[in-house]
């Protein structure tokens, strides 16, 4: 082959060296390019071009760095809550802080991978396995001949010291020199709408970002428009902002709905949650419930007075509030499945009828099962209160779902009855608190595993129509306990229940509900 068609080619005899530092050389290369109007009759005319090399690089050919793109699943049935490890640093070339994917320099004799593995711990304190890692690419090839190789990386979320590293976000102890004075840290940014979440960084924080990790970022946002939207099953409605109307529809979907309202500040939540430990831990009337793991007691309006006079107040200002919002929902359920009379269902419920249930589940460990068994709610509405420690879960579309924890939000679901009244147009749904043990569930082992390390508390308002109010709606006098169809409401509640007080601990199944569980 002439020397031509290997044109253009660098000769690298002829490199000169401008100047060196202890990390990077500046030299500037020859090379020749073709040229058929050439003085010499070669063919081709020389030209020069400057570059930028790291002084510990080995050859033309070697590898320099690593960068690593590394995932933590939290859930292998579910992307949406991977997150993408990165780290924020101050760079001196920018002058300022930078967000990247981690990377560090290959040293010499070391295989990429190593190196990838012993960099991310340095650098963010995780153990990664290896993946995959893709051949040589170039960061920027018309300044430096720098290379480096892509490792990817998962990490183990079911790794304890990787827990406790991802529970303790504050810069990792094990950095030194220079990248501790740089305030290197560790990030971890949602796989999922990675793109807007730079992007609000750099608007925000004026950081700058790596160009490896942004295009990343825009191959995700490409890839994630391809993919149809992720269900919502347990849609978040404002019911002080025109929402009221989007409270049926969740219901036909799953019978739950997440819900805020300004007649519930999350003060008075908290109050309350705080009134419900003390009265629990104090009260001779606290149950242990025979079958779960967990200590309860049950109270009505007039029940208050007889607890610790100084949360009975506290109390009393909840039990008030949710009946307020019990309405609001239930005339936003009659207009929704197109009743003209939209007080229809709160005049079934003028007699207050209502309870709430005070509840803490003890800690467990990782052969914990349900901490509340399978159940469906009996009345018409329940809200539900928690401390936002995990394990709720909702059998919805044939999986075990995580309901999720919004602050300064009720959880609401609907009942049998009333799921009965609307010939089941809404979802009376069965639901559990699951434990790492828990057959079936899509909530991620290692979230069920911080849930039950910790009491989980709660307080259940149980919305009941009047007690003479049939289940049917109809004027029958058979109440047999075999026809659930025709009991009231106090019979059915009774039977539903296993008593009432302290015995409603909610152990019999609808027919239907023995069907979905067989």
């Amino acid at each position: 082959m002439s020397d031509s068609a290997k044109l253009p080619r660098v000769d690298f005899d002829t490199t000169e060296t401008v100047g060196s530092t202890r990390w990077m050389r500046l030299e500037t290369l020859s090379y020749h390019v073709a040229d058929e109007n050439s003085t010499d009759g070669s063919g081709s005319s020389l030209r020069k071009w400057d570059r930028a090399v790291r002084t510990t690089k080995q050859s033309e050919d070697s590898i320099d760095a690593v960068v690593i793109l590394a995932i933590l699943r939290h859930d292998a049935k579910d992307i949406s809550r991977d997150e993408i490890v990165c780290v924020k640093q101050y760079r001196p070339p920018v002058d300022a802080y930078t967000i990247e994917l981690p990377a560090g320099l290959i040293d010499a004799g070391e295989e990429p991978a190593k190196a990838a593995v012993r960099e991310f711990y340095e650098e963010t304190g995780y153990m990664g396995k290896v993946i995959d890692v893709s051949p040589a690419s170039y960061l920027s090839p018309g300044l430096t001949n720098e290379s480096a190789c892509m490792v990817r990386l998962e990490v183990d979320m079911t790794n304890e010291a990787n827990l406790k590293n991802y529970e303790n976000q504050n810069l990792h102890d094990g950095l030194e020199g220079c990248e501790k004075d740089r305030g290197l840290e560790k990030l971890m940014i949602p796989r999922v709408g990675m793109l807007g979440a730079l992007h609000d960084m750099q608007q925000k924080e004026g950081v700058k970002v790596f160009a490896a990790l942004y295009s990343l970022a825009l191959g995700m946002q490409i890839g994630e428009g391809a993919i149809p939207a992720k269900k919502d099953y347990f849609p978040l409605v404002n019911l002080d902002d025109n929402q009221c109307d989007q409270v049926v529809p969740a219901l036909r979907e799953s019978g739950f709905l997440v819900v805020t309202s300004s007649l519930l500040p999350l003060g008075l939540q908290q109050n309350a949650l705080a009134a419900s430990a003390r009265i629990l831990e104090s009260s001779s009337k606290t149950v242990t419930h025979p079958s779960d793991p967990k200590q309860y007691m049950m109270l009505s309006f007039d029940d208050l007075g007889d607890e610790i006079s100084e949360d009975v107040g506290i109390l009393s200002e909840y039990y008030r509030s949710l009946r307020k919002i019990r309405d609001i929902l239930l005339q936003s359920i009659a207009s929704g499945i197109g009743m003209d009379d939209t007080d229809f269902f709160s005049r079934l419920h003028d007699e207050n009828n209502d309870s709430i249930r005070l509840l803490n589940y003890q800690k467990g460990d990782v052969n914990t099962a349900n901490r509340c068994k399978e159940h469906s709610d009996y009345g018409t509405l329940t809200l539900l209160l928690t401390d936002g420690v995990g394990g709720l879960e909702a059998f919805v579309d044939g999986e075990w779902r995580q309901v999720p924890y919004v602050e300064g939000a009720l959880i609401v679901n609907i009942g049998s009855i009333l799921s009965e009244w609307t010939r089941q147009d809404l979802k009376a749904t069965l639901h559990r608190v699951a434990g790492p043990a828990s057959i079936g569930s899509t909530t991620s082992t290692n979230d069920l595993l911080k849930a039950v390390s910790v009491e989980r508390r709660s307080i259940a308002y149980f919305a009941d129509p009047n007690p003479n109010v049939a289940t049917t709606l109809s004027q029958s006098n058979d109440h047999s306990l075999e026809n659930e169809d025709n009991m009231t409401i106090d019979e059915y509640i009774k039977w539903r229940s296993g008593g009432t007080g302290a015995d409603r601990s909610g152990v019999s199944f609808t027919r239907m509900e023995e069907e979905r569980l067989s």
